[in-house]
């Protein structure tokens, strides 16, 4: 048996005259972004980041897989959420 971490990480763009200040206060739906911003969901690798032990050693390897891992899929879609605000995507 083995440990494993899952995560999401959500990518929001709310451009001007979108956000909360301008009154758009529209309520997340499940995992819509809230007051019309886009949003590019980033995901877990495949089978997420395993441990056979969960010490404090595992939770810095872990963690470190993780943010590995985002800043890898942020790196391969850094075009399309600089998109979110031309219009491009």
């Amino acid at each position: 048996m083995a440990y494993r971490i899952t995560y999401q990480v959500n990518v929001d763009w709310v451009g001007e005259g979108v956000g909360p200040m301008t009154g758009n206060t529209a309520a997340q739906v499940g995992m819509a972004p809230a007051g019309g911003a886009q949003r590019l969901s980033l995901f877990n690798a495949a089978g997420g980041q395993n441990s056979k032990t969960f010490t404090g050693t595992d939770i810095t390897n872990l963690t470190n897989a993780m943010a590995a891992d985002i800043a890898a899929q942020m790196t391969t879609n850094e075009a399309r959420i600089q998109g979110f605000a031309s219009g491009t995507d």
